[in-house]
């Protein structure tokens, strides 16, 4: 190296050292700055550092700190990040980075930064202890417990953990241990003020309010300190939701202290608590007289006149508590809810959007706004936001978004059921603060007590539908008692309704606790909630427990999600018993439906024309009154198609809201439908609202939140309701409406069906008048409009809640049965044992001709009420082969009623195990494991057979003797047909061995199966094949026993079998000859 190279390579390393030293020279200087609080300097510092090393951590680090006290919390949160991107290892940035997240109430990803923090020091006391503050305010209060623990562990002398890990032990009730961690801190700092507010705590937990406000009052010369202390113990009480006693306490502090605004706010909030609504006002004016620009105190003032139903002066409060404070996100929520309360929906998404500007993590907002989108038919980019905010959900731990937010939205029962648990968890009070019932009342003969608690006893849908079940109860058996909090609005219903019960009280005045202890002084066996998570409820005086058995009834479609709500009442169409691990309740099945009816519903006689609500004379009319937050772009879609396909038909909606109208214009248009076609109704009343039903041609319902009192209004006034079923509670109801009616072909399975019959329909006057014949004879017959066959239904399923609990068994699902066959029930006759096939069941076609006339008489299972003969016909479209109608579900008791030696469980079960053997040999070469669900199990031998294969197995079977030796044998099995087993992606294999034909529409039957199903699993399919030798045989032999098999509907070739297989999702693999019956077929097809 030449003397020049060795000079230059001295003075690199020179200005080398020089620069490392000015860069260590400005970090600490800005460390110094920080310290000390000079903000600026220290932030100038530190860009001084990062302009030499941009990837310096400890400066990115400190600038997030900066940020923090500059209250700029995103900017902090984003300097945090980029520090923890270059150094992950360092555990006091992530323990900022989580403090920084909980100041934001983003305690998810708080939560997550700790523990992060903690992987890389899992012993540091103060990260425990803060991940123990995060998980309490997330209400995970037996992870938070944990969490102080471990701190403790490290450091036993923390006076603030102690207190914090006292009051959690004081709310799970163990108190002894709450006092002994009070004393541990006293023995380590006497004076210790949050100490001694525990210590208040314990006494009045302990039922010595007494001595907590003696000691108080004892402490004379300290009123900062008594003020202090009374307010403490007054919070505590508010939070056990014991105003009443709050109320003389907090007084006293605002007497220690007059001039403190927060004391007398805490006064209002336990005067409202205590349901003095008026003082509560005066104490909130006496607050703001001291504090006149407190903008929470405002929100609350806002929320106390809604309350009081005073929404005006409520919108002024909101609207100046977001004036005084625009971040303040709950005064902007408030005023937008009132605004939508009031139908001023342009105000309110106005509100919504700035208090989601306020507080972008807040979920409730966003739910809240998205459901005024859906009220206004504001679609544009909604579905990727309500997708959104799902997740949100799903990944979040905290409530507060009301589940019936969830119900018109594509969320999953699973989606629905969590909502509800954490919203039920506000609502619950605390366990020792519930009321405790003695079960053994319910052992005297004196009869059950049932009490129906609701806001809802007027001029409403729910009192409409249960008016005459009250009327019709037993009251030999049952003694009704009424508990309302809603205003009496005057109407006739509403004086039928109180006419109706034993007892009315009315609990609006009463607080939660206090309404709580009047229904259980009432001594109520079963209390029934007719309100769920509906507007106006009071779930709370629920969650104080006060009757043994609380039900979830009629008002709310869903799960309550509550561990205070033992069943909820339904149907084996709302909810199968396959839904129970959806459900926080015990399902209790009712027969037909679970939905009551008035036939006492007057309908007005008045002359209507079409012409006078601005409906085409001689045109189509589609209609759908549902309330428009239940329209989604999907079903807008399927209706625009329709009018796009039906020449001069329109559709009636029933949209007062002026931008809602504006909105679904719009949508028609750019679905290049005049817009003209879309013909809006106003509301009306009751009578002439049903009147004009009958105006219209078909009803269309919405999914996934289906019509529910709208249905069964169209239906008692005479109009058919086409219905899509979907997968929740309230995507369920219209189809259990019309399971009852005995109008399956008004049930689409998807929304390509729904569209398919509905067009069908139009082109079809003669099918729809049928329809609507079978509809008016049914207002007389069905046990939908049967209220007292349902009556009694429904306190058979009260009578066996009542039996379950004296027995000392906890609540389980069950069915209710019904004793004997109803007396309005119509006898079978030649000319009603079939619903008839008016078109062909596969294809639609109408060009079906009768083919063949056979005998049943010489079947074992026929009976002579029955016809002595069936007619079959063929399509001359597709050429199925089907009889002239389906069996009645009279018709099918009587059938069903029998059984035939070789389909009664266990027949030949060694030769026909051999048999079974073949098919289960086959199937596994495509599905070697899994689930097996062998439909119409009949025998069962496929069943054991696939179960010594290995197979997890269950069973359907309509002949309920099978079911219960199925059962009894130790195998899950299923009274019920495979469109009502609501499973999805679950089976491996499906089994169908002489089954398809039976089924009254094959093509549903394997829509359910492909469901069901996973993809890549087999369904085995046996049946009869008309496209062979022997067929042709027999045929000609005039002896073919096919023609009269009584439980059959349909014959297949090879080729049409295949057809509808691969128009259903499967793809055949395995053919063969069936080895039981003459002519049979055997098919392996593969879901696709």
């Amino acid at each position: 190296m030449t003397r020049k190279q060795r000079l230059m390579q001295s003075g690199a390393r020179r200005a080398q050292a020089s620069s490392g030293g000015d860069i260590a020279r400005d970090f600490r200087e800005a460390v110094q700055h920080l310290e000390a609080g000079r903000l600026k300097q220290s932030e100038d510092a530190h860009r001084r550092v990062l302009a030499r090393v941009p990837r310096h951590a400890p400066s990115l680090h400190n600038l997030g700190l900066i940020a923090f006290r500059s209250k700029a919390p995103q900017q902090a949160v984003d300097y945090m990040r980029q520090s923890l991107a270059i150094d992950p290892g360092a555990p006091t940035a992530w323990q900022n980075l989580a403090l920084m997240l909980a100041e934001q109430r983003r305690l998810d990803e708080a939560t997550e930064a700790c523990r992060r923090c903690l992987a890389l020091v899992p012993k540091d006391a103060k990260a425990n202890a803060i991940l123990g503050h995060l998980l309490e305010a997330a209400r995970r209060t037996d992870e938070a417990a944990e969490a102080y623990e471990r701190s403790l562990a490290e450091n036993p002398d923390q006076p603030k953990v102690l207190v914090k890990l006292g009051e959690l032990r004081l709310q799970s009730g163990r108190t002894a241990d709450a006092a002994a961690l009070c004393r541990r801190v006293l023995d380590i700092d006497p004076g210790n003020a949050a100490a001694e507010g525990l210590e208040q705590h314990v006494l009045a937990a302990t039922g010595e309010l007494e001595t907590a406000e003696a000691r108080i009052a004892a402490r004379t010369g300290d009123s900062a300190g008594q003020a202090r202390l009374y307010d403490e113990l007054a919070s505590f009480l508010r939070a056990r939701r014991l105003f009443r006693e709050a109320v003389p306490i907090q007084r006293r502090a605002v007497s220690c202290m007059p001039d403190k605004a927060e004391y007398h706010f805490n006064l209002a909030a336990a005067l409202d608590g205590a349901a003095e609504g008026m003082a509560a006002l005066a104490a909130y004016q006496a607050g703001l007289a001291i504090a006149p620009n407190d903008a929470v105190a405002y929100k609350n003032v806002g929320s106390l006149l809604r309350k009081m139903g005073k929404y005006a002066g409520a919108i002024t409060a909101f609207e100046h508590a977001a004036k005084l404070d625009p971040s303040l996100a709950d005064a902007h929520y408030n005023l937008a809810t009132t605004c939508k309360l009031l139908g001023r929906f342009e105000e309110a998404r106005t509100a919504f959007d700035r208090a989601i500007e306020a507080a972008p993590e807040a979920l409730t907002h966003r739910f809240e706004r998205n459901d005024l989108r859906r009220t206004i038919c504001d679609w544009h980019g909604l579905e990727d936001e309500e997708g959104r905010c799902l997740e949100l959900l799903r990944t979040t731990t905290r409530g507060g978004v009301a589940p019936f937010l969830l119900i018109s939205m594509a969320s999953t029962r699973a989606d629905q059921l969590a909502c509800a648990r954490r919203f039920a968890a506000l609502k619950a009070a605390p366990e020792e603060m519930r009321v405790r019932s003695d079960p053994q009342r319910l052992a005297g003969a004196r009869r059950i007590r049932i009490g129906y608690l609701s806001s809802d006893f007027h001029a409403h849908a729910t009192a409409m539908l249960l008016a005459e079940v009250l009327e019709a109860a037993d009251r030999d058996r049952f003694e009704l008692f009424g508990y309302c909090y809603s205003e009496d609005d005057g109407s006739d219903l509403r004086r039928r309704v109180i006419d109706a019960f034993d007892h009315f009280t009315v609990v609006k005045s009463l607080t939660d606790r206090d309404a709580a202890a009047k229904i259980h002084d009432d001594g109520i066996d079963i209390l029934v909630d007719l309100k769920g998570y509906t507007r106006d409820a009071r779930t709370e005086i629920l969650g104080f427990r006060p009757a043994p058995i609380q039900v979830n009834y009629l008002g709310y479609p869903g799960t309550m999600g509550a561990d205070f709500i033992d069943y909820v009442i339904a149907d084996s169409t709302i909810a199968p018993m396959e839904h129970q691990e959806h459900y926080a309740e015990r399902i209790v099945h009712l027969p037909n439906c679970y939905q009551p009816n008035d036939r006492r519903r007057p309908i007005s006689d008045e002359p209507m024309t079409r012409a006078g609500f601005a409906l085409p004379e001689d045109a189509f009319v589609f209609c759908s009154f549902n309330n428009t937050y239940k329209i989604t772009p999907q079903v807008f879609d399927v209706w625009m198609r329709l009018l796009a396909r039906v020449p001069r038909s329109v559709l009636w909606i029933l949209a007062g809201d002026e931008g809602c109208r504006s909105n679904l214009r719009k949508r028609a248009e750019e679905r290049g439908i005049d817009p003209v076609r879309l013909v809006f109704a106003n509301k009306m009343p009751i009578e002439q609202h049903l009147a004009r039903h009958r105006l219209a041609d078909l009803f269309l319902d919405t999914l996934p939140c289906n019509a529910h009192t709208t249905a069964s209004d169209a239906l008692w006034a005479g109009l058919p309701v086409l219905t899509c079923i979907g997968e929740t509670f309230s995507g369920r109801v219209a189809a259990s409406l019309l399971s009852a009616m005995n109008l399956p072909e008004l049930i689409a399975e998807s929304l390509d069906d729904y569209e398919r019959i509905a067009l069908a329909l139009t082109e079809d006057r003669s099918r729809l008048e049928t329809i609507r014949g079978k509809i008016a004879a049914g207002r007389k017959t069905s046990p939908l409009f049967d209220t007292a066959r349902y009556t009694r239904n429904l306190e058979r399923a009260y009578e066996t809640m009542v039996d379950i609990m004296r027995h000392g068994e906890a609540p389980r699902p069950f069915a209710v049965a019904e004793l004997q066959p109803p007396v309005t029930a119509p006898p079978v006759s030649a000319g009603a044992a079939r619903v008839p096939y008016d078109r062909c069941p596969l294809c639609d076609g109408a060009d079906i001709p009768y083919q063949i006339e056979a005998r049943l008489t010489a079947h074992p299972l026929w009976k002579p009420e029955l016809p002595p003969t069936v007619k079959w016909r063929s399509c001359a479209g597709c050429g199925h082969v089907f009889t002239e109608g389906y069996f009645t579900p009279e018709a099918r008791e009587i059938v069903l009623g029998s059984n035939e030696p070789r389909s009664e469980v266990g027949n030949d079960a060694a030769g026909r195990r051999k048999l079974s053997a073949r098919i289960v040999e086959r199937v596994a070469r495509h599905a070697p494991g899994g689930e097996w669900l062998d439909v119409a199990a009949g025998n069962a031998s496929l069943l054991f057979t696939a179960a010594e294969w290995g197979y997890k197995v269950s069973a359907t079977d309509l002949r309920i003797d099978n079911v219960e030796l199925i059962l009894r044998l130790g195998y899950m099995a299923y009274w019920n047909g495979i469109e009502e087993i609501e499973s999805v992606d679950r089976f491996s294999v499906v089994s169908m061995a002489h089954g398809l034909q039976r089924e009254p529409f094959p093509a549903r039957a394997l829509a359910a199966a492909h469901r069901m199903m996973r993809k890549g699993g087999a369904l085995f399919l046996s049946l009869p094949n008309m496209d062979t030798i022997e067929w042709r045989l027999l045929d000609a032999s005039g002896a073919n026993p096919y023609w009269g098999e009584i439980e059959h509907c349909h014959n297949f070739t090879r080729e049409r079998l295949v057809r509808l297989l691969d128009r259903h999702g499967f793809k055949v693999v395995d053919y063969n000859i069936g080895a039981s019956e003459p002519s049979s077929m055997e098919l392996i097809a593969i879901k696709v």
